[in-house]
């Protein structure tokens, strides 16, 4: 990224050239390698995501993300697990002016983003305003309650790079900031983690999310 950032200031200081380029347009596929460095120090989660996306003009992509997770989060307060499928789709600008032969990007993107998931409550705490007698008041369930057909539906802002590492060979990382339009959540209960979408917050739409990605271009012409 220094590397990057270094040669985003050294073309500042350099003339642009006057020569005509060739221009790479294709399809980019990949893997968001963060979930299985994630799975590897956090036992309670699992999950994949593939990434790609197709060049419509120099600096225009249309881009999409499919995944799947499962999170198991076990409070003092409750002790459940959610797994599903999630799809985001939308479009990538480049804001990056490469040199002649280059093919970095700083992206700015958008996302819409759907989730398909269920959730299996084990168990929960019982809410008691006295603890004088501090008694236990955990309630493990011996038939965990399931509910599935949950959903959840979000906007994506994301900001990032992608570096070309070799030809056709891209690493990336981007930062996305969500904010959740509308979810169905299980019975009496609700949504505290959705796919695709990560941590949900009571009385607060917003949240935050990181992938750092690696991806290979699949060159279908020049123009």
């Amino acid at each position: 990224m220094l590397l990057f950032c270094g040669s985003l200031w050294a073309q500042s200081e350099t003339k642009s050239d006057s020569l005509a380029t060739e221009i790479r347009y294709g399809i980019r596929l990949g893997i968001d390698i963060s979930k299985p460095i994630r799975m590897l120090i956090d036992s309670d989660y699992q999950g994949l995501e593939l990434v790609g996306d197709y060049r419509l003009s120099r600096n225009l992509f249309v881009a999409a993300e499919l995944g799947n997770e499962t999170k198991k989060i076990d409070r003092d307060a409750v002790d459940f697990e959610t797994s599903g499928t999630y799809l985001k789709l939308g479009i990538d600008y480049n804001v990056y002016d490469n040199w002649a032969g280059m093919d970095n990007l700083i992206v700015v993107g958008f996302r819409y983003g759907f989730s398909q998931h269920s959730q299996t409550l084990q168990g929960y705490s019982l809410l008691n305003n006295d603890q004088y007698w501090q008694e236990d008041n955990r309630v493990v369930l011996t038939t965990p309650i399931k509910s599935e057909g949950l959903d959840g539906h979000w906007i994506e802002l994301q900001l990032g790079i992608k570096a070309e590492l070799f030809r056709n060979l891209y690493m990336g990382i981007s930062l996305q900031m969500h904010r959740l339009l509308s979810d169905k959540d299980p019975e009496n209960f609700e949504n505290l983690f959705i796919p695709g979408f990560n941590k949900v917050l009571t009385n607060n739409p917003y949240g935050a999310g990181l992938n750092y990605t690696i991806s290979y271009q699949l060159p279908i012409y020049k123009k």
